[in-house]
């Protein structure tokens, strides 16, 4: 499975109800440099408001690790959002 080059950013908007004009936040991952923390696959995770203005939350290993490290095998990153066609190209 390949893996992300470093600098990657995978962005994530999270609506709040039938409101699909504006995120209500937004979910981030960053790929930091090699060593940046090996627990996660050197990923960042960050919580932004909707407007991408404000960082709520950033974190290497809490809340969104526990979930993420099940896609470890897949660099981290859930792909099942992913066309089953561009899935196919990624294994």
């Amino acid at each position: 499975m390949p893996s992300f080059p470093e600098g990657s950013i995978i962005v994530r908007e999270i609506f709040s109800g039938s409101n699909r004009a504006n995120p209500k936040l937004l979910s981030v991952m960053v790929k930091q440099r090699k060593g940046f923390n090996p627990k996660s696959g050197d990923w960042q995770f960050m919580v932004l408001d909707g407007a991408a203005t404000k960082i709520e939350a950033r974190e290497k290993v809490a809340d969104c690790l526990s979930c993420h490290s099940e896609q470890k095998d897949q660099d981290f990153v859930f792909r099942t959002y992913l066309p089953v066609e561009t899935r196919r190209k990624l294994q």
